[in-house]
This record gives structure tokens, C-alpha cells and sequence, in this order.
């Protein structure tokens, strides 16, 4: 059993009551859903932090690098100055730890970069593996920065289509140049940046098959309308079952215990009622879970399952 570092924790602890950062303890079997089955380490894995607000949304919360059509002149603001953000994440990468930050604007993901950056320039090149969550605006001079700093893309793609949200609230707060600009999957995904899937549960679905289709389709998940958004930004299967497989482990340092199916990983496997790669992509999300394994025990069978 691996044991927290009681200095680390202190320091995160201390700064999580001050009411600037969180504290995420691992290992977890889905980034945002519930473990089953025992828990056999207690790990420090991240520390959390809130760069803007909720979104693009009838607060305009989201910190932009340009103004809102709907109050020219604002453009949202980032929640802590950038001088506080560049000490506190270079202070924690140098511990050891990892920092996943929240950015939902594009001047906060801005922001959340240049503090990697600072760490780096400070404590040279570490595996601390740190991630970006939600990402519904990058600049596009900021999207080679996540293969070049080694920071995860932690995409909720579900949200990643044109739904009443985008269309009736974000369009005239932003335009379309930037409604068509969200949740740049593929941009990254082009530039060499690794993506990583979560859902942001209980906000959204916890699903993956869901979020899958939406990251190939970029369209309604529920098949009623047929507008896309930004057709560019569309991803393969292979890369989306990555995201929520393997790639997830590499986030929490695990990627050589499980994530995938090889001799010597952990037995920890979905059995579907059909072959992704065989299913059309606006049909992922009515595929069913047969049978979940973990470490070679059964924790779910479908009732009727073959």
C-alpha cells in the first residue's frame, strides 16, 4: 500500500481551506462515477483548481481573450491573479503533484498553460501528468502548447454539439466564429496532444459510449436534429475508446496495470452486446453493457445477457 506524503497533504490541505484548491484522492474506476469493488491504495493523485466559472452561460462566467457580443468591453475573469497561479502550481509540481485545473474560456486555459509552463521553466520536465478539464474554448496558438508542455486534454465530449445551450445562449455571447471554435477535440487531437475522456458526472452522463458518439458525430446524441457542430472537430473511435481507457490510466499513473488488455494488466474488462467498430457511430449510445470485470471478478452482469 502506497501512504501519503503527510507533508504534501498538509500543504494541499491548508490550501484547500483557504478556499483556492481541491483535493482528488485516487485510484477511482471512472474519472467522475463511482468504484466498485475494494479499494486497494490511498493515493494523493491531484490538485484541483477552479480557473473561471461554469461556462459560456447566462452568468458569462468563462474568461475570454475577447469580449462578449452581449457586455462589450467584459470578457470574464480568470479566479486568482496569474503571478499566484504560476507560484502555486510550480510549488506543487516541484512536490510531486499533479494539478488538474477546471478552464472553460479560452483565456483561462491560456492561463492554466502558462502556469505549466512557469513549473517547467522552474523544475525542469517532471511525470506529474497534469490535465486540463472542459475546454470549450482554446485559442488556436494554444493548442500545440498541450503536446508541447505534456498537459492531458480532458475533454467532456458529450457536451460537444449543437444543442439549445450553444444555439439560443452561447451564440449571441459569443458569435458563431467561436461557437464553431468549441471543444476543439480534433485540433488537439492533430497537433499531438493526448486526449483524455470524462464527463463531468453528475453534471452530465457518466456514459461513455454516449460521449463517444457525440466525439465522432459532433451531433445530437438523441438523433433529432441533424446540424453539426463544427464538422472538422470530429474524431475517430479508436482515439475516443483511448480516452476512456487507456489514456485514462496513464492520467492516474496506472496505465501498466490496466487501461487495456495485455498479459500481465489487471483484469479489468467490458463485454458489449456488439462490436463498436461495426456499430454506426450515431448508434454507440444504445449499446449495451453484457458483463464488467474487475481484477478477473464479475461486479455487473446484465440480466438476459448471453
Amino acid at each position: 500500500m502506497e501512504v501519503v506524503d503527510h507533508e504534501k497533504a498538509a500543504v494541499v490541505e491548508v490550501t484547500a481551506e483557504a478556499g483556492g484548491l481541491g483535493v482528488g484522492q485516487g485510484p477511482i474506476a471512472d474519472a467522475d462515477g463511482v468504484e466498485e469493488g475494494p479499494v486497494v491504495e490511498l493515493v494523493l493523485v491531484d490538485v484541483a483548481d477552479l480557473l473561471d466559472g461554469a461556462g459560456v452561460d447566462a452568468g458569462e462566467t468563462a474568461a475570454l481573450l475577447s469580449p462578449y457580443l452581449t457586455r462589450p468591453g467584459y470578457s470574464g475573469s480568470i479566479t486568482m491573479p496569474a503571478a499566484d497561479l504560476d507560484a502555486a502550481v510550480t510549488r506543487f509540481d516541484g512536490m510531486g503533484l499533479q494539478v488538474h485545473m477546471h478552464a472553460i474560456g479560452d483565456a483561462a486555459v491560456r492561463a492554466g498553460l502558462d502556469a505549466f509552463a512557469a513549473a517547467r521553466a522552474k523544475n525542469g520536465v517532471k511525470d506529474n501528468r497534469h490535465h486540463i478539464s472542459h475546454l470549450q474554448l482554446i485559442d488556436a496558438a494554444d493548442i500545440p502548447r498541450f503536446k508541447e508542455l505534456g498537459v492531458a486534454a480532458n475533454f467532456q465530449s458529450f457536451w460537444a454539439w449543437p444543442d439549445d445551450y450553444i444555439l439560443k445562449l452561447n451564440m449571441p455571447q459569443v458569435g458563431p466564429e467561436r461557437v464553431q471554435r468549441m471543444y476543439p477535440i480534433g485540433s488537439v487531437q492533430r497537433a499531438g496532444g493526448r486526449i483524455v475522456g470524462g464527463s463531468d458526472w453528475s453534471v452530465s452522463t457518466v456514459n461513455p459510449l454516449a460521449a463517444m458518439e457525440v466525439a465522432i458525430t459532433r451531433q445530437d446524441p438523441d438523433n433529432v436534429r441533424t446540424d453539426v457542430l463544427n464538422e472538422s472537430e470530429r474524431v475517430d473511435l479508436a482515439t475516443m475508446i483511448a480516452a476512456y481507457t487507456i489514456e485514462g490510466a496513464w492520467l492516474m499513473h496506472h496505465e501498466k496495470n490496466t487501461g487495456s488488455i495485455e498479459t500481465g494488466k489487471a483484469a479489468d474488462i467490458v463485454v458489449l452486446d456488439k462490436d463498436l467498430f461495426k456499430v454506426p457511430p450515431a448508434k454507440l449510445d444504445a449499446v449495451r453493457v453484457d458483463l464488467t470485470m474487475l481484477d478477473g471478478k464479475p461486479v455487473y452482469e446484465r440480466s438476459g445477457a448471453p
